[in-house]
């Protein structure tokens, strides 16, 4: 799918898709389940940062097409710079979990960096960047020959000497088609459909959750970690909370926690979840409960492991740095000194500073946000 925003060089852009577009055809040859369909989006407004664009906007768009449309994958090709979250520049962004990669066109030209302008290698180079993304939206391995399509490629020269696919890759590719691309969707029977999906592609999220990694969402979330200390102080030392760490039981504590824990998700899944993954006729996909569980799963453990380190925190404060004489005299209701007082206000710590930091964490980039949870790598 084509996407001009800033249109240029319209001919010359369509005319190098489309030369592309054939050469991938040709490369596909030898897999006759494999077709590709060309068709334009027009005119998405898009507003850049620092000179180039948020592939993820892009992402977000062509989730909704794909969805509409009923492809089994997608590649999103435009004119414009890509933002990246840790390179100098990316020329290209698959996402393994949604099925679509986003590429850009702009420094695949050999008059970009100021060489002799050349039609048929920069489709040639578009043609290569295609088929990397499709293999990694299919599930291919990184190959250490730089001759292999599947290169781990780290400048735009790299895709003059990427070749073809093994025969054993495309074996590959062959066998992994027949679950990926019929995919399953439903209008009615919502609920069996999605526990189904859910045991049928457990590895499949398993593998999502893990690549976003919740220690790694941890570190793009910084506004959302300083609102959880902040109020984490504040309420270690109000004399109202040591009444509640003496007075409440354990169950109550415990069951304080996980609702903290539930409230939390929710809050930030709609605040980073993609919205569209529902088509106009109500039909929802095996990828849509996919994404829409390794999304929420990945938040959830990421909280999970926020509400240890929060409660190992609170418990070192406790008893290392707080006054003895506070927790003798502050609660209303007995002293608070004793080794269990201190666990369930560490645990009520904890909840708070998770609740409160999910709120603050609305204000994280969704951008680096999203950039973990549905990128596989950035090219």
């Amino acid at each position: 799918m084509t996407m001009e925003v800033e249109g240029r060089d319209s001919g010359q852009f369509n005319r190098t898709v489309a030369c592309a577009v054939a050469t991938l055809g040709e490369m596909f040859a030898d897999a006759p389940r494999l077709r590709t369909q060309a068709f334009a989006f027009s005119g998405p407004h898009l507003t850049p940062g620092a000179g180039n664009y948020q592939p993820l906007d892009f992402l977000e768009i062509g989730l909704a097409e794909k969805l509409e449309r009923d492809l089994p994958f997608l590649l999103i090709v435009t004119e414009v710079d890509l933002a990246s979250s840790s390179l100098a520049y990316t020329l290209a962004l698959p996402s393994q979990l949604t099925n679509v990669a986003i590429i850009s066109t702009r420094r695949l030209a050999p008059e970009f960096w100021g060489d002799a302008a050349d039609a048929r290698k920069t489709a040639d180079r578009l043609a290569t960047l295609m088929l990397h993304c499709f293999g990694h939206l299919v599930a291919l391995r990184h190959d250490h020959d730089p001759a292999n399509v599947m290169y781990p490629l780290e400048r735009v020269e790299d895709l003059d000497r990427m070749g073809r696919l093994t025969p054993a890759q495309l074996e590959r590719v062959v066998r992994v088609l027949p679950h990926e691309a019929n995919e399953r969707s439903t209008r009615d029977g919502k609920a069996g459909f999605v526990f189904s999906t859910l045991a049928r592609d457990a590895g499949a999220i398993t593998r999502a959750v893990g690549r976003a990694n919740p220690f790694r969402l941890i570190t793009r979330m910084p506004t959302m970690l300083a609102a959880a200390l902040s109020v984490m102080i504040v309420l270690l030392f109000s004399a109202e909370t040591w009444d509640v760490a003496y007075a409440v039981t354990v169950t109550q504590i415990a069951l304080f926690s996980i609702g903290c824990l539930a409230a939390a998700t929710f809050v930030l899944y709609r605040a980073f979840a993609f919205k569209t993954l529902m088509s106009r006729d109500r039909r929802i996909t095996e990828s849509g409960v996919v994404t829409i569980a390794a999304t929420f799963l990945s938040l959830l453990l990421t909280l999970i492991v926020m509400f240890s380190f929060f409660g190992a925190l609170s418990y070192m404060a406790v008893i290392t740095v707080f006054p003895v004489g506070l927790m003798e005299t502050w609660p209303g209701t007995g002293e608070a000194t004793a080794v269990l007082d201190h666990l369930k206000l560490s645990l009520f710590l904890a909840g708070m500073g998770v609740l409160a930091g999910s709120l603050g964490g609305r204000s994280d980039s969704r951008d680096m946000v999203r950039g973990v949870l549905f990128v596989f790598e950035e090219t």
